[in-house]
Order: C-alpha cells, then sequence, then structure tokens
C-alpha cells in the first residue's frame, strides 16, 4: 500500500485509507519514511533560499556606504538570516517536528526577509537617466546613481537595466531551452505580469504585420487574454475569432491565410478541448503562406513541462514567429508570490536582424511593460533543476488528488472533475505526465456559484487549523488553496482546487478531511 517512484505511485487503496476504522495520522512504515525524507527535501529548498540571501547581503555590505545605519542594517540581517538557518538545520536534524504550518512558518519568514533584502539593494536606484561613470567619486553621497546600479544613461522603464537583463539571459537558459540558432534570432523578456507580455505579443504582431489577415483565438484561452485581444485588435482589418481548437487545425491543415493564433495547451475554466501542438506544430511545418504568422502560445499551465522552442523552434518555416507567454507568479515563484511578473519568448526568421530585436524593446518601453528592477531583484534565481524537483512534487500529488476524485466520483459524491492538463507523453514532470496542480471540480450538475462558495467557507471554517487549507485564487503554492470559478453567464460553475507541495503522509490526512467534507452535509447544496 506504501506509494513508490514508479509511474503507479499514485495508486492508493481508498477505500481503506479513508475507512472510518483508519483513525488518526498513523500510516504503514513506508509512507512515514517517505514522508520525512519529503519533509527534508523541502527544508532543502529553504536552506537554497538562505545561500541566496546570504551572498545578497554580501553584495549589500560590498556596495553600500559604511556608516553606522548601513552596518547596523547589514548586522540585523545577519541575525536574522543565523536565526532561520539554525531553525531550517533544527527541522533537518528533527523532520518529524516539522509539520506543514511549521515549515510554512519559516519559508514565509524567509520570503519576507527576501522581499525586504532585495528591495533595499535596489532602493537606491534612479529612474531617470544616471550620472555617466567618473562624474563624481563614488564616495560623493550627491552622485545621482544607486550603490549597485552599473547602466547610465537610460530611462528603466525603456529597457534600462542591466540587471534585468542578466536575469532574462538566466531565465531563458533555465526555463527555455532552445538551440543556438533559435537563441540567435530570439527576444525574452520579464515583464510586469502575464497579461502584459501578451500585450506585448498582440502589439508586436499589429506593429510588424498590420494585423490585417484574420486573427483565430481558441475557445477554452484564459478570459482576459480573450478581452484583451479584442481590445487591442479591434481595430484591425479582421477582428479576433474565437474558435474551437478543432477549427484551428482545420484552417491550418486547410492552408488558409492568418495572421495570428492565440492558442492554449492546457484547461482554463470553462473547460474547452485543449489545441494539441505536437499536431498544430506538424501542420504549420506544411503550411504555405508567406506573409507572417504569428502563434502565441499561454504556457501559464503547462510551464517548463512544455519546453516549446527545444521541441518546435528549428522545425517552422521562415514566415512563422512563435511566442510563448505566461505568467510568472504561478510556478516560478516556489509558492511564495513574490512579484507580479510575467515572461515572455519569441523566436522566428524575422527576428534574426538586430533591428527586429531593437523594435521589440522599443515596443516594450512604450508599453510600459517590463519588469521594474526593483521587484526583479525579488525574483529567485532561475534553476531548473530546483524547479523541476518543486514541480514534480505537486505533479506527485495532483496525481494522487485526481485518483482520489475518481475514487470520490465511483461514490457519487463528485459529479465531474477535470486537470487543468490533460495527461500527455508531450509534457512530462517527475516521470510522469504533467497534469497541473489544478482542479475544477462540480459536485452536482447546476450548482450555484453562491454554494460553491458557501461549501468552501464552511470546509475552511471547520477543517483542523493544523492542515492550513486556504480559500483563495491562484496556484502554484505550497498550500490547498480553493475557489469557485464561473463563466461568463454563470451557467457553468465549479470549485477550483490548486494542490500543494505536501509531503506524502500529510497530502492523504488533507485527502481524508476532504473525503468527510464530501460525504457529509457540507456538500448540500444552500440553495436546495
Amino acid at each position: 500500500m506504501a506509494p513508490t517512484n514508479s509511474d503507479k505511485q499514485h495508486e492508493v487503496d481508498w477505500a481503506t485509507w479513508l475507512s472510518p476504522d483508519q483513525h488518526g495520522p498513523i500510516a504503514p512504515p513506508g509512507w512515514q519514511e517517505l514522508e520525512l525524507r519529503e519533509r527534508q527535501e523541502d527544508l532543502q529548498e529553504l536552506t537554497w533560499f538562505l545561500s541566496i540571501l546570504d551572498r545578497r547581503l554580501q553584495l549589500y555590505r560590498e556596495a553600500f556606504p559604511s556608516e553606522p545605519f548601513e552596518r547596523e542594517l547589514a548586522a540585523a540581517f545577519r541575525q536574522e538570516l543565523d536565526r532561520l538557518r539554525q531553525q531550517v538545520n533544527r527541522y533537518m536534524r528533527e523532520p518529524e517536528a516539522c509539520e506543514i504550518r511549521d515549515y510554512l512558518a519559516v519559508k514565509y519568514r524567509i520570503r519576507t526577509v527576501y522581499k525586504q533584502l532585495g528591495a533595499v539593494l535596489e532602493g537606491s536606484g534612479w529612474q531617470a537617466p544616471a550620472e555617466q561613470p567618473g562624474a563624481r567619486p563614488a564616495s560623493d553621497p550627491t552622485v545621482e546613481a544607486g550603490y549597485i546600479q552599473r547602466e547610465h544613461g537610460t530611462y528603466m522603464r525603456s529597457y534600462g537595466s542591466d540587471y534585468v537583463k542578466s536575469y532574462e539571459a538566466d531565465m531563458a537558459r533555465a526555463f527555455y531551452p532552445m538551440s543556438a540558432d533559435c537563441e540567435s534570432r530570439s527576444v525574452r523578456f520579464v515583464t510586469s505580469s502575464g497579461m502584459s507580455a501578451l500585450a506585448l505579443a498582440l502589439s508586436a504582431y499589429r506593429k510588424h504585420t498590420g494585423g490585417w489577415l484574420p486573427t483565430y483565438v481558441q475557445r477554452g484561452f484564459y478570459g482576459e487574454g480573450v478581452d484583451l485581444a479584442q481590445l487591442l485588435l479591434q481595430e484591425s482589418t479582421s477582428r479576433p475569432q474565437l474558435v474551437d481548437a478543432d477549427q484551428i487545425h482545420a484552417l491550418v491543415e486547410q492552408g488558409k491565410a492568418i495572421g495570428c493564433l492565440l492558442v492554449e495547451p492546457g484547461l482554463t475554466w470553462p473547460v474547452e478541448p485543449p489545441v494539441d501542438l505536437d499536431r498544430l506544430m506538424a501542420q504549420l511545418e506544411r503550411h504555405p503562406q508567406t506573409e507572417p504568422l504569428y502563434v502565441i502560445v499561454d504556457r501559464t499551465l503547462t510551464g517548463i513541462a512544455n519546453p516549446l522552442f527545444e521541441r518546435y523552434g528549428d522545425r517552422l518555416p521562415p514566415h512563422i514567429v512563435l511566442i510563448s507567454v505566461e505568467s510568472g507568479i504561478k510556478y516560478y515563484e516556489y509558492g511564495l508570490d513574490l512579484m507580479s511578473a510575467g515572461y515572455i519568448v519569441a523566436t522566428g526568421k524575422a527576428l534574426k536582424e538586430p533591428a527586429a530585436a531593437d523594435a521589440w524593446v522599443a515596443l516594450l518601453g512604450l508599453l510600459n511593460a517590463g519588469a521594474d528592477p526593483a521587484m526583479v531583484r525579488q525574483l529567485p534565481v532561475p534553476d531548473a533543476d530546483r524547479l523541476q524537483a518543486r514541480l514534480g512534487r505537486l505533479n506527485r500529488n495532483a496525481w494522487l488528488v485526481q485518483s482520489f476524485l475518481r475514487h470520490m466520483q465511483d461514490q457519487g459524491f463528485v459529479w465531474r472533475a477535470d486537470t487543468s492538463v490533460h495527461p500527455s507523453h508531450a509534457y512530462q514532470m517527475g516521470g510522469m505526465p504533467w497534469i497541473g496542480a489544478v482542479f475544477y471540480i462540480q459536485l452536482r450538475e447546476g450548482m450555484t456559484e453562491a454554494a460553491y462558495q458557501a461549501w468552501i467557507d464552511r470546509l475552511i471554517s471547520e477543517a483542523p487549523e493544523e492542515l492550513h487549507l486556504t480559500a483563495g485564487g491562484s496556484f502554484g503554492f505550497d498550500t490547498f488553496r480553493f475557489n469557485t470559478v464561473t463563466d461568463g453567464s454563470g451557467t457553468r460553475n465549479a470549485l477550483r482546487m490548486s494542490v500543494g507541495r505536501d509531503p506524502i503522509v500529510q497530502l492523504l490526512g488533507k485527502l481524508r478531511v476532504l473525503h468527510r467534507a464530501l460525504t457529509s452535509e457540507l456538500a448540500a447544496d444552500p440553495s436546495d
């Protein structure tokens, strides 16, 4: 009954585990051993964050004045980091003492220090063009440049920060692998949000092509993204048309003239069939058009399990510009919700010339879409292995939750449950197909949004506090989060559940509580 590291580790004898005779947190020895190992793995993530803070504190000491205030502030940071490291080390020695709330208490304190130190480092920077180096001695307190500011003669909003550019390079290497040739004809930016990334992509399409060919938006694309496309392209020759994924495949297969495609390989709410990226890219390889075709893929739900450019970047014909846009706040910030951020990467033969990349930079500044250096300084260091380990845990937990929900469907307590990514060989994470960390759950057909919200409120209020269930939107956090989702008409409603990174026994303890909620009067619709 103990899980393994095989593809079947998400199989659990739910009838036995959820039986009323199975009391308390007691689990077979195999589970308990895995639980403690996973707690230590989670604590290693905190050690990694503390090592980043050590380096940033050293940078602060080296770059800022050696005045009493700065020395005292550095000493205060050092004292707090030492205290947090002692706490993490104690839990590493005694993982049985580190329950989820204990872990979160330390992690969220690290989050606070992470944000504070990042803000201090960038706090002396100037937004306007800084003085040329050497104009005044660096020790002169009237120098109009930040203590760690390397760039000069440019506005920060006009893509002037060298630190932001270096972060973007690290981000692209870690999360967007591609060939050297593909990289030579690409641009990549960190933006102020995922929506800003999409706005930049749509504006680039309109600016560089005139937007006179048809634009098609896949039904099921993120709702606000559809609204944004219709807003920015409303005066184009052809306004965006909302079509099914099958229609997109048919249009490309038939060789129809197309200016821009907006596609979603994951599943948003309300759930619609997703585009098959493998099939679409194979069709685009044969597409006979000579005019530019911009293909915008929202990678927020599929994330690094979807290596777009490594897989397709060198295969597409010269008229196609392949663009990935995604929210950076979900899976890339390790559940810390550090800042609103978006990522955009684009590649195509049209971007080979430096002037083409400069045109994107000009648009970035015009839209004020770039990320503020003070905020980027608060982002985690891009680390592909570290992120894969974290997402592997989320994925393992998601498979267990899916198995649990299927059991509840078989028992008649859940009407329908959908993952945010269909299981597929195309998206892999942790040795298993990546299904995302989000579920859309319908308890009964026709249940109202108000009834789902009442269900969530009662679940949160009646669940044991130590489980740390949370009512709130978004996803990719360490914790289980619950919120309602609805379509534009209010007729299609669901409970959205975001899976956390809990170790195995704590995860199954949460599912026991969820089982009681689903099988008790909590599942009753208050409107009935």
